[in-house]
């Protein structure tokens, strides 16, 4: 018969019944020739899941409390209540969807029960202001709850409702004891008020939580807007050196009409760029500040990089650079056009810093389910040494170029991390004198 009982009792409190049942002799439990085994009551009965559950889980799950360290200002509610109610045992616990989690807790080890078998499951399952059960052996609910047949060996019983701003009841602050017993008015109002006094603890660390991530939000908001303005500074730096080197030359004097009207028509090429890139700076920067972070969509890389070259003609030209597009004309790749067009701003931007009557090459290629690009000029190159320090965070550095061109070195650090929030990876060779290549690397 305790095999058929076994087959109905929840997990994993069957074995402790089935060791109850077998020490037990009151004629309660013995079943009566021919009657069926649904007529007895056999074992206890679980607590009823409220209606509403789900609702209050997602209530309770907002708190963030469950599985937190012990904390004094509750552990001293429940020592309080055990010494008010004059029991053993007092627990503040939190109804999970499979348990009850003790938050504090005096005289009991366990950190949770199964939530089939708690005495507060009952307790927020039902109206009452206060759920008490005198003498848990003379109750058919739990006579055979293995909390009562085995440790802790329940039989009084007193619990309060945890209730929250919002009408959920979260768990309870409940006391207990190994002998009969019962709660009189004072002992009942003081358990209420510890109960309401828990729900504030509970409020005031969720409070402390929010302002905590308000906090962090701030700072990284604030860490967001110096780092925009430091990538607006340093994309501007150039273009702007690049017409004011146009503007020099021209007060010079010693230019011929037609060339001086040339190089006023690229200052006016290079100052429309400037604008346009300007433009897609502050939107980038503006989303970023609402916190919409990386938006993707398909981008031809080929016209992409196009784009780019129109960009750097005047800056190039100064310098008698040649740019070459050799992406593959059918290349697609899903990412965020905005960090797209700065990571190969900068690498652009570098590549004709440190080149003179040089080539900048721009090739991208798909190799199974990665697109591979690459920015390589035929420029000064870098020492191993140089190398090493490229993406230091710490102590970053710049060179001056061809040009005489100066720099924070702030560009390639940035770009680093524009590419790793794309998931990609970045690899530099170089050698001196033979010029630089930068190696990326994005999955499709």
């Amino acid at each position: 018969m305790l095999q058929i009982i076994a087959e109905y009792l929840p997990v994993p409190s069957n074995k402790l019944l089935i060791s109850a049942l077998k020490n037990r002799k009151s004629p309660f439990l013995m079943r009566k020739r021919n009657e069926p085994l649904k007529q007895i009551n056999l074992f206890m009965v679980p607590p009823q899941i409220p209606s509403d559950d789900q609702r209050r889980l997602r209530e309770l799950y907002r708190y963030e409390v469950l599985d937190t360290s012990y904390e004094d200002e509750f552990n001293d509610v429940v020592k309080l209540a055990a010494t008010i109610c004059r029991t053993p045992i007092a627990l503040i616990s939190l109804i999970d969807a499979q348990r009850q989690w003790f938050k504090a807790r005096v005289g009991i080890d366990a950190t949770e029960f199964p939530r089939n078998i708690s005495f507060c499951g009952h307790t927020i399952a039902t109206d009452a202001l206060v759920f008490e059960v005198n003498d848990a052996t003379q109750d058919e609910r739990f006579l055979d709850n293995p909390l009562v047949t085995g440790d802790p060996f329940i039989r009084f019983y007193a619990g309060v409702p945890l209730i929250n701003s919002n009408g959920f009841k979260m768990g309870t602050i409940a006391v207990f004891d190994t002998r009969p017993g019962t709660l009189n008015e004072e002992q009942i109002y003081t358990l209420q008020s510890l109960a309401r006094q828990v729900v504030k603890l509970l409020d005031q660390n969720l409070l402390n939580k929010q302002l905590e991530q308000q906090r962090i939000k701030l700072q990284q908001q604030m860490e967001l807007q110096n780092r925009i303005l430091s990538i607006i500074a340093h994309d501007v730096r150039n273009p702007i050196g690049a017409v004011k080197s146009i503007i020099e030359l021209n007060a010079r004097k010693i230019l011929s009409q037609q060339d001086s009207v040339e190089l006023m028509n690229m200052a006016g090429k290079q100052i429309d760029g400037t604008v346009e890139l300007l433009n897609n700076l502050v939107d980038w920067g503006s989303m970023q500040m609402r916190g919409r972070g990386v938006e993707t969509e398909k981008v031809h890389v080929r016209t992409l990089v196009s784009n780019m070259f129109k960009s750097f003609e005047v800056m190039s030209s100064l310098k008698s650079n040649i740019m070459v597009n050799l992406v593959d004309e059918d290349l697609f790749v899903k990412s965020d056009i905005n960090a797209m067009r700065f990571i190969l701003r900068n690498l652009i931007s570098n590549a004709n810093k440190f080149a003179k009557e040089g080539v900048i090459t721009v090739y991208a290629h798909k190799e199974g389910q990665l697109v591979m690009i690459s920015v390589s000029d035929t420029g000064v190159g870098m020492t191993p040494e140089m190398q090493n320090k490229l993406f230091d965070g710490e102590h970053y550095q710049s060179t001056a170029g061809t040009g005489n061109e100066k720099g924070s070195g702030l560009g390639l650090i940035l770009t680093k991390d524009f590419i790793e929030m794309l998931g990609g990876s970045i690899k530099v060779e170089s050698q001196p004198e033979k010029g630089t290549s930068v190696y990326l690397q994005f999955a499709d």
